[in-house]
């Protein structure tokens, strides 16, 4: 019976498991690379989930070195709702950057993503896909950044658009990981 009920608590527990929500607004927020990350597309809120599914839920943010460049890349994806459970996610590549070239207060604009600092938005299970481009751009704002413990918290907004000119609005993008 015990065991049972252990079982259950842990269930319960595991199942109701959230990302921490990132408030970079606030004077008193204490980075610690534990915040999260998460957006608004077009009013609705965009965060990580702990998904048993399968599909998974998942949030990175890294320094990359490939293919002789190298770039800062911000990546998060919802579990999706229900009733259909589709996900959406965002993709942030800002280039030619390493972790001693990035500090508070820099921003940096994302356009087109042809060798240039981007923006993406993806809705999953429909292939839909949005991109920052020269007429829709936005910008990423480094608010933190703790080089020794490989932290960075900041902000991020843009429009991204697809081929059939739907626009989307990425608002209140923040973030506070590790890297």
């Amino acid at each position: 019976m015990k065991l049972k009920l252990m079982i259950i608590i842990c269930l319960i527990t595991l199942s109701s498991c959230d990302v921490a929500p990132v408030d970079t607004y606030d004077p008193y927020y204490v980075y610690d690379g534990r915040g999260g990350i998460k957006c608004r597309a077009n009013g609705e809120l965009l965060k990580p989930k702990v998904s048993f599914s399968g599909t998974g839920a998942a949030a990175d943010i890294q320094f990359v070195s490939w293919d002789n460049e190298d770039y800062l890349s911000i990546y998060f994806r919802d579990g999706g709702q229900s009733p259909d459970y589709i996900s959406q996610s965002i993709r942030i590549k800002i280039t030619n950057v390493t972790p001693q070239d990035v500090h508070v207060g820099d921003i940096f604009p994302l356009e087109s993503e042809l060798d240039s600092n981007s923006g993406k938005y993806s809705i999953y299970n429909i292939d839909y896909n949005y991109a920052t481009n020269d007429q829709h751009t936005g910008q990423l704002e480094i608010l933190y950044h703790d080089i020794e413990n490989r932290i960075l918290g900041g902000f991020f907004e843009y429009d991204a658009i697809d081929e059939n000119d739907v626009i989307v609005e990425i608002r209140h993008g923040q973030f506070d990981m590790r890297y």
